[in-house]
């Protein structure tokens, strides 16, 4: 017979999973709000960080390393076109039409502004 192994992260302290889900429902909710209000500090700092990276690897990176760094980066984003090649176009066919729906706006003291594509 073969014998049946539990995850206990699946199960709380009782056996049942509706008090884990709801758990896991607030922590989502708190997740969102935490990052919600949080968002301006939280991009600055990956910036920061970023940059951080970028620095260090320019220093410690030869002229070889950057090149096939930046060929493999290249490899990755054809892979990508090639596999989403339907997808971008939908969005450039988009982007061309919202572009031209431009809002008047001799009321405004911006520019003309443009409506948000919906994609």
């Amino acid at each position: 017979m073969s014998q049946v192994t539990i995850d206990p992260k699946e199960l709380n302290q009782h056996g049942s999973r509706e008090e884990t889900d709801e758990r896991d429902a607030r922590r989502k909710r708190a997740w969102r709000k935490y990052y919600e209000s949080n968002k301006d500090v939280l991009r600055a700092k990956a910036r920061e960080r970023a940059a951080r990276a970028k620095q260090r690897r320019l220093e410690s990176e030869t002229p070889e390393e950057a090149q096939e760094r930046l060929s493999r980066h290249r490899e990755a984003a054809a892979k990508y076109r090639e596999a989403n090649r339907m997808k971008i176009r939908i969005r450039a066919c988009e982007r061309r039409w919202y572009q031209q729906q431009w809002v008047p706006s001799e009321n405004f003291e911006r520019g003309p502004t443009l409506r948000p594509a919906q994609f």
